[in-house]
């Protein structure tokens, strides 16, 4: 008897300890983005904005997702940023015109117009290449993400894309999703706007944007057009970008020059990637607002 009971324990224990009978788990990985664990992102076509863990109002980017050859693309750092990576882990060599993207799962590299990822060393043919639009570098969404340890749904109805950590159900992103197609009803029912380097800018306004071929945005508010419109339009500018709070510092600031001879002395904001700066000398007829890539 009591060997039967020994052996009743030892199988038991066996059970318990020995991997091979248990049913294989996918290997998760918990990612983080600014020390929040990534849960679900979304991403819509020609909306310039991402939704991170169902949060509204979502991050901004300066260009739009879009499909080219049946696959979404996503400017990299944006792509990259959504799925917990910091600036640090996205490099770009323009020798080799080539992406590298560090996650904890597995270290990416893809190069523009070379239809492959390589993950940690090792390379593997995919259906698209790395597209280079307007000195923006596109990387298709779901081989990215699914590199980095996520899986990835395509919602043909609503034109997006849902990433969530591997071995985690999907999740129910239905708010995050009507709230970026809204956003994007917002842009198709205005016809007043158009986006330029993904800012809203007003057709009709008295702001005036000087040629920017090395900064990001130049905007001058002219101090003998009326002021009041041109900072509403200002508002609507910097907003389509960048947050509200920093975008009512710089207005405020702004506004403290109304007649020509006052000068505003320079000051500069940093916003993620961007600086921002604002001045005016004595003298000037118009208020500079210039965005610099940092």
């Amino acid at each position: 008897m009591k060997k039967f009971l020994a052996l009743v324990l030892f199988l038991a224990v066996a059970v318990i300890y020995v991997p091979w009978l248990h049913p294989a788990k996918a290997d998760q990985v918990n990612v983080y983005q600014d020390n929040q664990l990534v849960k679900s992102v979304v991403f819509k076509i020609g909306v310039p904005e991402y939704v991170l863990n169902g949060q509204t109002p979502g991050t901004k980017m300066d260009v739009a997702p879009f499909v080219e050859n049946d696959r979404t693309f996503v400017p990299v750092r944006f792509l990259g940023n959504a799925l917990g990576i910091s600036n640090d882990n996205i490099t770009w060599d323009n020798n080799t015109q080539t992406a590298t993207i560090k996650g904890t799962k597995a270290t990416l590299q893809m190069t523009i117009d070379k239809a492959q990822v390589v993950s940690n060393n090792q390379a593997k043919t995919i259906d698209v290449a790395p597209i280079l639009k307007s000195d923006r570098t596109f990387l298709p969404a779901r081989y990215v993400a699914e590199g980095l340890g996520y899986q990835v749904a395509w919602d043909d109805a609503t034109q997006t894309v849902v990433c969530w950590p591997t071995g985690e159900d999907k999740p129910d992103v239905s708010a995050a999703v009507d709230y970026l197609v809204e956003k994007n009803q917002d842009t198709q029912t205005t016809t007043d706007y158009t986006d330029v380097n993904g800012y809203r800018m007003p057709l009709d306004t008295d702001l005036h944007f000087p040629p920017a071929k090395t900064v990001d945005m130049s905007i001058l508010v002219l101090i003998y057009k009326p002021l009041d419109k041109q900072y509403e339009d200002l508002n609507i500018v910097l907003k389509s970008k960048f947050d509200s709070e920093i975008v009512d510092q710089i207005l405020a600031y702004t506004k403290q020059k109304t007649e020509r001879n006052q000068e505003i002395l320079s000051k500069k904001w940093t916003v993620d990637e961007y600086s921002i700066e604002v001045a005016s000398l004595a003298g000037d007829t118009g208020i500079s607002i210039i965005v610099r890539d940092i």
